[in-house]
């Protein structure tokens, strides 16, 4: 579970730190972020979980099962889904509304089911291919 809280929350601080430089600072609006969001938060995703996996591996003496790997990729996918939906929902507290509609986006409990799901789902596709790919038995 320590594995799963740290690379969690350092994924949630990058796509809350994007967030904030994108609409407070850069003043960038859907359109023109759209991509630049996609990467930001696939680039945090990918990376998270591939130190989180591989600190498994590194915890499990060099050695990773598929499934152990997965698992972890899973929790950490969780992890962060979680806390970023959490996030979201400070953020609209603070800053309203109107930053959902930025992101082209009207339906409070839609828009959060999305970002959770989306993001599990994609930890797992992700998990997958990392966990194939760091897997080492001894």
């Amino acid at each position: 579970m320590k594995i799963a809280l740290k690379y969690g929350i350092a994924v949630t601080f990058v796509i809350a730190a994007w967030v904030v430089l994108k609409h407070f600072v850069l003043h960038l609006e859907w359109r023109s972020a759209q991509h630049a969001d996609i990467v930001v938060f696939n680039l945090a995703a990918i990376l998270g979980l591939t130190l989180g996996i591989r600190s498994k591996r590194t915890a499990n003496g060099g050695s990773l099962a598929f499934f152990d790997g997965w698992k972890t990729g899973m929790s950490i996918a969780v992890t962060y889904a979680i806390l970023t939906s959490l996030y979201f929902v400070l953020l609209l507290m603070i800053a309203g509304p109107k930053i959902m509609h930025q992101e082209g986006e009207t339906s409070i409990p839609r828009a959060f089911v999305g970002v959770s799901v989306m993001f599990a789902v994609l930890g797992a596709i992700f998990s997958a291919f990392i966990s194939l790919l760091l897997r080492k038995s001894h």
